[in-house]
């Protein structure tokens, strides 16, 4: 039984549902402007006094999080799922500003030969494990919940389809067959 689950339908989920829904949102029409206004405001040239402990920074961040990620994957833990998106997405970060600020400089083929070789096939292999993972995780869960129709793309699953008022019971605890109110 999934008494620890809250529903879609409690109060609390719902306020809290709208109020991410408000701060994404709101975050992403205030940035179209602001792209704007970066574009046509920032210098194209800069000294930085904070240069290499902003790189040694990120790259520290960068190690750290493929170290968690690769001992996750030792281990088979399921928090590897968001750490291989983390680490890919800084990977993706790491690969874009090496190659944007050594366009213009002798380090432009390092840059991308690393961004090529290293950092670009690395973010999409930890990409392409972590959906097959977050999909066999719903498959699994499904198979639990003990639906017996085809499991959905992930694309097109809804975050509470398993956990809410159309998750299957079994007949002992007062459930139907599972469909009544399906989120599909």
């Amino acid at each position: 039984m999934l008494t620890d689950v809250p529903l879609p339908h409690d109060p609390h989920v719902r306020h809290m549902r709208q109020l991410f829904l408000a701060v994404v949102t709101g975050s992403f029409v205030f940035l179209i402007p602001w792209i704007g206004y970066l574009s046509v405001s920032l210098p194209t040239h800069r000294v930085v006094s904070q240069w290499r402990f902003a790189w040694v920074g990120f790259d520290g961040a960068l190690i750290l999080a493929i170290g968690v990620t690769a001992l996750c994957a030792w281990r088979r833990l399921q928090i590897f799922i968001p750490w291989a998106i983390v680490t890919a997405t800084l990977l993706l970060c790491d690969a874009w500003f090496d190659v944007v600020l050594d366009w213009n400089s002798g380090d432009r083929t390092g840059s991308l030969l690393t961004a090529g070789l290293a950092e670009l096939p690395m973010a999409a292999l930890l990409l392409y494990v972590a959906r097959k993972m977050i999909r066999l995780t719903v498959i699994i869960a499904w198979q639990r919940a003990g639906r017996t129709d085809p499991v959905p793309a992930l694309s097109r699953l809804s975050l509470v389809i398993l956990a809410g008022h159309g998750h299957h019971r079994p007949a002992a605890e007062g459930g139907g067959t599972g469909t009544e109110g399906d989120h599909r």
